[in-house]
């Protein structure tokens, strides 16, 4: 069979014995999700355990945290991290996908192929879906355990399936994440129900803000038919 960089720009013919899933897995357009604050509100979550590694924080010096790449803010260190991570994990066993999140994520699958790039980390998201019974959602997880950097994640994506930056779309919610995002001009969706309100994205000019997950499918197909 041909490499996955070989079939990069061709499409299939008669007389092509390529097998069609490894076209399948280079030619759908893909819509590429963060975690926290898009698919389950952890914001409450995250804090709480967050009061008890950084003394009296408020909710909105810990918002801070994510104006830029959470791992290099000056406060977030590794034994921080992995004080939070360990307390995180026994919470996230608890968590229940809303179910208008799962019907939206159903849709999305049938026409785009979808990843997660998280700065959580990705086995703690394997187990997330696998309780909310939706491992066949994402193509690829992606957290802090494969890189602390969303730009370094993104192009593995992007070179792994053959997606050129105008087939992909990024879901965020955070300032930090739309400026990671603009640093190789993937365009992003942002929503304004997670970390960040409307008035903090809006600074890293997302392609559009919205305020349900309910909005995202007509805005994915409408950037995608341009």
């Amino acid at each position: 069979m041909p490499t996955r960089g070989a079939l990069c720009g061709r499409r299939p013919n008669f007389f092509d014995k390529t097998p069609a899933l490894a076209y399948d897995n280079i030619m759908k357009k893909a819509v590429i999700f963060d975690f926290d604050g898009v698919i389950h509100d952890t914001l409450q979550l995250a804090y709480k355990i967050n009061l008890k590694i950084y003394k009296n924080i408020s909710l909105e010096e810990y918002k801070d945290f994510f104006n830029g790449n959470v791992y290099e803010h000056k406060k977030v260190t590794v034994a921080a991290t992995e004080k939070f991570f360990a307390a995180q994990n026994r919470e996230f066993k608890k968590l229940v996908i809303k179910e208008h999140i799962k019907e939206g994520l159903e849709k999305l699958k049938k026409d785009y192929k979808l990843f997660i790039v998280s700065s959580n980390m990705g086995k703690t998201l394997d187990n997330y879906f696998k309780n909310n019974k939706l491992t066949h959602i994402f193509t690829e997880i992606l957290g802090r355990d494969f890189h602390e950097s969303k730009v370094e994640k993104f192009r593995h994506l992007m070179k792994k399936y053959c997606l050129a930056k105008k087939d992909c779309l990024f879901v965020t919610d955070t300032l930090g994440d739309i400026l990671e995002a603009n640093k190789i001009k993937l365009k992003t969706i942002a929503v304004d129900y997670g970390f960040h309100g409307r008035e903090r994205l809006r600074r890293g000019k997302p392609l559009k803000i919205i305020s349900d997950f309910k909005e995202l499918l007509p805005a994915v197909k409408d950037y995608f038919k341009k």
